[in-house]
């Protein structure tokens, strides 16, 4: 009998118990789906080797949010180490830095921080203001900046990416894919080990504040050791996860989940999965094949992490200059959805203005349109999409004051309790303690 089972008894050992622990938590994640997956891909590799481990849909557009600060921080680390920037230089906050919503740190205007310190904003607590900072004083302007960032995307083989600002808040032509993070996070480890720390950082210190790290699955899994949480309503919440067991290093990426603490679960449960799994041969990263960019729209998360609607209609104060009009739709999602197309058009992605969806006067509809753009723009973007067939009005600043005056402005949309999506634990607030009644003799 001994010998029977002398096998099963050394499986449970206490040297088995933390792999067991591993198993059992993949079996019992993977048992509550399919609520407990993502609704966007996911994807688990190897960022020594490339290699990739699982992915689902890893080739399929999504929207980055702050996931895109990855880029940002590559950037200025090329800048740290070819000299153009220093981690103590000095560099002015300006209005527009200033201006950009939260996640903040709120330096007023004209103060200036460090290079060290905007970085340590931008990667621990995500702060939006820190990343037009760092772009400004790198490039000197957002578009300059955006114009690096996809530049460098380009020479990395990150096919399926276009960013337009460094922050990451929502843009119609802000995309990339799971295959295109994991290849950014794997350059990031690989060419610039010695700013590793950003990612693993605990907290950030502000005079006496200290503002935690908004990757909670570093406190969550002891193995954890980096790297950056995103989150905007269209996109929901976004996180790129490594983790370090017995001297391997794994990554994972997943987009789309539905709150802060399902996105570390599911990286949890990628991870310890990836570290179950003996070696073999397994593709690369750049074996996935992305969707040709506007094949298909990303899908958007509003409706299910925001509970609200996906459409933000445009205010009259931002209506201005020349602009296109892709024609007038019933509603307003419609007419999103055909935006939404049109934006990721090899026509769309460059155009420097404002996209949106503007309700028309007298009940009219509402238009997929963008505007703040000059007429020689207008005029050749629209000559591009009757090329491509597609229908394209060139709209003058005059109509545009006229829906302004005519069309009152949409509610304001509901704001997002924690813009980054923060999943950090909040403290439990203990009942008072109730007097125990005297009992009568």
């Amino acid at each position: 009998m001994s010998e029977r089972f002398g096998p099963i008894r050394m499986f449970w050992s206490r040297p088995h118990l933390p792999i067991l622990r591993r198993i059992l938590l993949v079996i019992l994640v993977w048992a509550a789906a399919p609520q407990a997956m993502a609704a966007g891909p996911t994807l688990l590799f190897d960022p020594a080797t490339q290699e990739v481990i699982s992915q689902d849909r890893a080739g399929d557009p999504w929207y980055p949010a702050s996931i895109t600060k990855l880029m940002t921080a590559y950037i200025i680390f090329q800048d740290l180490k070819s000299g153009r920037l220093k981690l103590d230089q000095k560099i002015p906050v300006s209005e527009l830095a200033h201006s950009q919503p939260p996640s903040k740190i709120g330096v007023p205007v004209g103060q200036t921080v460090s290079v060290d310190f905007a970085l340590q904003a931008l990667l621990v607590y995500s702060a939006n203001d820190m990343a037009y900072v760092l772009a400004e004083g790198a490039a000197g302007s957002i578009p300059a900046f955006a114009a690096r960032m996809n530049a460098q995307a380009r020479k990395l083989g990150m096919t399926g990416s276009h960013f337009v600002n460094p922050n990451g808040l929502f843009d119609h032509r802000h995309i990339t894919t799971a295959r295109d993070i994991a290849i950014l996070a794997s350059a990031l480890l690989r060419e610039f080990p010695e700013y590793d720390h950003y990612f693993s950082q605990p907290y950030l210190t502000i005079g006496k504040r200290r503002l935690s790290n908004r990757n909670s699955l570093l406190r969550q899994m002891k193995e954890s050791d980096g790297m950056k949480t995103g989150f905007v309503c269209n996109s929901g919440f976004n996180l790129v996860a490594t983790a370090t067991h017995d001297g391997r290093r794994l990554a994972a990426v997943i987009f789309g989940a539905n709150s802060g603490k399902h996105r570390v679960d599911l990286a949890e449960m990628l991870l310890t999965d990836g570290f179950s799994r003996g070696p073999d041969s397994r593709p690369k990263l750049q074996s996935i094949a992305n969707i040709q960019t506007g094949g298909i729209v990303p899908t958007d998360m509003t409706a299910q992490v925001c509970k609200q609607k996906p459409v933000s209609l445009a205010t009259s104060k931002s209506l201005g200059g020349w602009g296109i009009s892709f024609g007038n739709y019933e509603n307003a999602a419609t007419a999103d959805m055909a935006l939404r197309g049109r934006m990721l058009s090899s026509s769309g992605m460059e155009l420097p203005g404002q996209p949106g969806v503007i309700r028309l006067p007298e009940k009219r509809g509402f238009a997929a349109a963008m505007w703040n753009l000059d007429q020689p723009t207008s005029e050749a973007a629209c000559a591009r999409y009757h090329a491509e067939k597609a229908p394209c009005e060139v709209i003058p600043p005059e109509t545009f004051a006229k829906i302004a005056a005519l069309v009152p402005d949409p509610p304001p949309p509901k704001i997002v309790a924690d813009p980054e999506g923060d999943d950090l634990s909040k403290p439990v607030k203990k009942k008072p303690a109730q007097k125990k009644k005297k009992k009568k003799n």
